[in-house]
């Protein structure tokens, strides 16, 4: 009896651990974000070893595209309009987030950087190692994933869609009520503990 007391104890004991860890991982803690929270903070390199932290990009709008590889070129467009309405003018951050927590083990990092440059985006794209951005939303990354995030990087919009004309212009209609209702509004002062990208790359879209 008291063999199977200890074992139920260890039994518990593990469980409990195991559901801790992945809360904490990296000093990331993780919990479902909705529409109007706080988004997670996240400080990911881009496949040319640039730093894009979240904290420093607020001061305008983030977009924030995501979805399996293989729907690439679904999301190409997506980034390819909002490169152009958003992107150029300087009006948004636009960052395609690629979630690579469960990349073969078979697969170098160096050839999936490989990868993505030979893909040439025409938006920075941020390899997410940790799957930080997935795991505080219910991804479905079988379909192109729309993330806006406000100029004070509270989350505004998560949408799944495949591209057409129209629901991109649903989509860019929200996105604009964000640039009326913050327009101009200042960069926030950057702690002391962040790194900011290196002068160039910042909120640089092109």
């Amino acid at each position: 009896m008291a063999k199977i007391s200890r074992l139920i104890l260890l039994l518990s004991l593990f469980s409990l651990l195991a559901s801790a860890g992945p809360a904490h991982a990296q000093g990331y803690r993780y919990y479902k974000i909705y529409q109007g929270m706080p988004f997670t903070h996240f400080d990911i390199e881009d496949i040319y070893h640039q730093r894009w932290v979240s904290t420093y990009l607020r001061g305008k709008p983030i977009i924030i595209l995501t979805g399996h590889r293989y729907q690439r070129y679904e999301i190409l467009k997506w980034a390819e309009t909002f490169r152009q309405e958003y992107g150029l003018p300087g009006h948004c951050h636009l960052l395609w987030v690629v979630n690579l927590r469960k990349f073969p083990w078979s697969t170098s990092r160096g050839t999936v950087i490989k990868q993505w440059r030979d893909f040439n985006p025409p938006i920075p794209v941020l390899l997410d190692w940790d799957g930080v951005v997935g795991k505080s939303l219910k991804i479905n990354y079988n379909v192109p994933n729309i993330i806006v995030l406000d100029a004070f990087g509270r989350l505004a919009l998560h949408e799944m869609h495949t591209y057409n004309p129209e629901v991109y212009a649903a989509v860019s209609a929200h996105i604009k009520s964000l640039l009326t209702v913050n327009p101009g509004l200042a960069v926030q002062p950057v702690p002391m503990d962040v790194v900011p990208a290196p002068e160039g790359v910042r909120g640089d879209s092109n």
